[in-house]
């Protein structure tokens, strides 16, 4: 019996350029929406040099985990899983303790609370560890799947296992509290599951309880309630301040736009217009002809995503590829969803373009390793 033939590497090789073109793209086209998004703060220069600079450094990061066997992130998913769980814990504790207010000036030395939440941790460094788990909350639920084999079909032996540590980390996330970004883990969580080959009633089971918590969340939580309502409430009057500035953006921008930095909406009418509202500044500079070309980059970037994922060499690959992919469309989607009014502020950034460059840094190391495993395609799988 002959082996089945096996495709070389280079009939992939077009998909590999393809999602690391586009990857280029919207980073270069960030940092110039971010520059001039910025020009209205007094620190303007420093903010677009700074996040010039962590572009530079994340395309070498880019560069390198494209390079690296992707194998690497299986070996150290747990290490890597276990330090972000703690880094978790330590916010979440705090959160609870210090709910709505600062803390002891030690402790807000660390954790700090801004923007009515404890979402950061200082160690040297400022980082938003809900930003890591992306990557490494995927990278584990891809190594425990794949040693799992057909027993993720399994509710008890495969499912409540992987359900558990995800419920566990987006439940430290939602304490936080950041319910937008414990959407997000979920939904990234449950793609991995589903696809490697989890029982779709068991995963059904799982979504319900995720919409009831979320619904409990939005009604019992006075911060999450209060938003909810002025959302539901100001759908026909106008009245919440934020969506209307970011439509306004909108419709000022047109067809083409009013043109690169003559944007009037980012200079105080939209708060974090470089951040949680940028794709607001997008369609008042760029016009609806630069927004269609941003949604092209990103439906690109996830079509070559999912067709890296589809055709990986091993199954680590096949669910890693996955939902990292859709960790970069989900949140896009819910970014551009929030500008558009489609649901409440939420303060999700645009993947590879709005201000924040530990951020930046991660989203162009998920695109590389995504590149990695397109890379070594068409060869044998590893044995364990």
């Amino acid at each position: 019996m002959t082996s089945p033939a096996v495709r070389h590497p280079g009939e992939f090789r077009w998909e590999t350029r393809l999602l690391a073109l586009v990857t280029l793209i919207l980073t270069a086209v960030g940092i110039a929406e971010c520059y001039s998004s910025a020009t209205y703060l007094t620190s303007w220069f420093h903010e677009a040099s700074q996040q010039a600079l962590a572009a530079a450094a994340g395309c070498l990061i880019f560069l390198l985990a494209s390079r690296l066997d992707y194998h690497l992130w299986r070996r150290l998913a747990w290490p890597l899983f276990v330090v972000t769980l703690a880094g978790l814990g330590v916010i979440g504790a705090v959160a609870l303790a210090f709910r709505h207010h600062t803390g002891p000036a030690i402790v807000n030395r660390f954790v700090p609370y801004l923007a009515g939440a404890h979402r950061l941790l200082r160690v040297g460094i400022t980082v938003q560890v809900s930003e890591i788990a992306r990557f490494t909350l995927t990278a584990w639920l891809a190594a425990k799947a794949a040693d799992l084999g057909p027993k993720v079909r399994d509710f008890r032996q495969g499912f409540l296992p992987l359900m558990g540590i995800l419920g566990a980390v987006v439940i430290l996330v939602g304490v936080e509290p950041s319910v937008s970004m414990a959407v997000v883990l979920t939904i990234i969580g449950a793609t991995v599951i589903f696809t490697s080959g989890a029982r779709v009633s068991h995963l059904a089971l799982v979504v319900g309880i995720g919409v009831v918590a979320v619904a409990a969340v939005l009604l019992l939580d006075p911060v999450r309630a209060h938003r909810q309502a002025t959302f539901q409430g100001s759908a026909l009057q106008c009245t919440d301040g934020q969506a209307c500035e970011s439509l306004i953006g909108f419709g000022n921008g047109g067809i083409t736009g009013v043109g690169f930095g003559k944007g009037t909406q980012k200079f105080g009418a939209l708060p974090e217009a470089y951040s949680d509202f940028l794709f607001s500044v997008i369609a008042e500079e760029l016009g609806l002809v630069g927004v269609v070309f941003v949604v092209l980059c990103y439906v690109v970037f996830c079509w070559m995503g999912f067709r890296i994922a589809r055709t990986a060499r091993d199954p680590f690959g096949t669910y890693l590829a996955s939902g990292l992919t859709v960790a970069v469309a989900i949140t896009a989607f819910m970014h551009g969803a929030v500008s558009t009014w489609l649901m409440p502020t939420t303060g999700l950034t645009l993947p590879f373009m709005s201000v924040g460059r530990v951020s930046l840094l991660l989203y162009l190391f998920s695109a590389g390793v995504i590149v990695s495993i397109g890379r070594q395609r068409g060869r044998p799988a590893r044995q364990r």
